[in-house]
């Protein structure tokens, strides 16, 4: 019997945002199945904390002109969407940002606690012109899988807006696979795994619940349990996988692929808020492509704008 369980992990580099992995000897064949499936998986299943809703203190909505703050709402809205959380309870946490002027607003500006941080204090929502301006926002974050869009949410109290969140944090994930020896043997792979986040969450541990859920997938092939047939939702969102990851997802030739990134579309999501009819007037773009790209967004639940 083949023991495909006998090889090093080596951490070639970590920093809180990127790590890069080896592992080997690995048993031949296995560097692409181990470092495809972990690629995906750390995509799709780990949890992370963002921003759901706002509450900002003289607008009712996101069309609001807010008097000497030089962006407006749906440029506000746009910036902390971009700020991440270290948190990990269940329950949703308010905190609360109240800045006055002059100056910039970040991320750090939020008053935080042990409970939820901020994982990138250096990120810009806002500019404040002058003395007698001043910004006071409610911020809900909770904790999810994926991506939610705020067309799919309900709100029934007056002035709370809802923003799309993507709690995905891992950023990008990459392998690569090379030939190398145990002993005499030649015929065995190195696998080197790159991962990358947005701070929230280490490299290395996030490899490890990538690996975790993989055993608890493969666990139920290898010893299958009895459950209920009943869907239990933790804020995930309409699908487990989010729609700002990467078109090469789709498996679409390389061409069209290419042709997609260099059109401006390099992300589900841009694919998404371009339209249908915007993507295929790009080059090599045609209506085979279109149908695969139709049917991956209807399996997932996604649809064109």
């Amino acid at each position: 019997m083949i023991e495909t369980n006998k090889f090093n992990i080596k951490t070639v580099k970590s920093t809180d945002k990127y790590g890069k992995f080896e592992l080997s000897p690995l048993v031949g064949g296995f560097g692409h199945t181990l470092g495809n499936s972990l690629r995906r998986v750390l995509l799709i299943t780990i949890p992370g904390a963002a921003i759901t809703r706002i509450k900002i203190d003289g607008a009712n909505h996101l069309f609001t002109t807010l008097p000497g703050v030089k962006e407006d709402l749906v440029d506000i809205s746009l910036n902390l969407k971009k700020v991440k959380f270290n948190y990990s309870k269940e329950e949703p946490i308010v905190l609360k940002l109240d800045k006055k002027g002059p100056g910039v607003v970040t991320a750090g500006d939020i008053i935080d606690n042990d409970l939820c941080k901020v994982s990138n204090p250096d990120q810009h929502i806002a500019t404040l012109s002058d003395s007698k301006s001043s910004l006071k926002i409610d911020l809900t974050i909770e904790r999810g899988v994926g991506y939610t869009m705020a067309k799919e949410q309900k709100t029934d109290v007056v002035g709370e807006i809802i923003l799309d969140a993507t709690f995905t944090p891992v950023i990008k994930t990459n392998y690569t696979v090379e030939p190398t020896r145990l002993g005499k043997k030649s015929n065995y792979d190195k696998l080197t795994l790159e991962i990358w986040t947005d701070g929230s969450i280490d490299p290395l541990y996030a490899l490890k619940m990538a690996a975790k859920d993989l055993i608890n997938a493969f666990g139920q092939i290898a010893d299958p349990k009895e459950f209920e047939d009943e869907i239990v939702t933790i804020n995930t969102s309409i699908s487990s996988q989010g729609s700002d990851i990467s078109v090469e997802e789709i498996e679409l030739p390389l061409r069209v692929t290419n042709a997609l990134k260099k059109a401006g579309y390099p992300t589900v999501e841009a694919l998404i808020k371009a339209g249908r009819s915007d993507v295929s007037r790009a080059k090599n773009v045609g209506e085979k492509s279109l149908k695969v790209i139709d049917a991956w967004l209807k399996e997932r639940n996604f649809s064109w704008k």
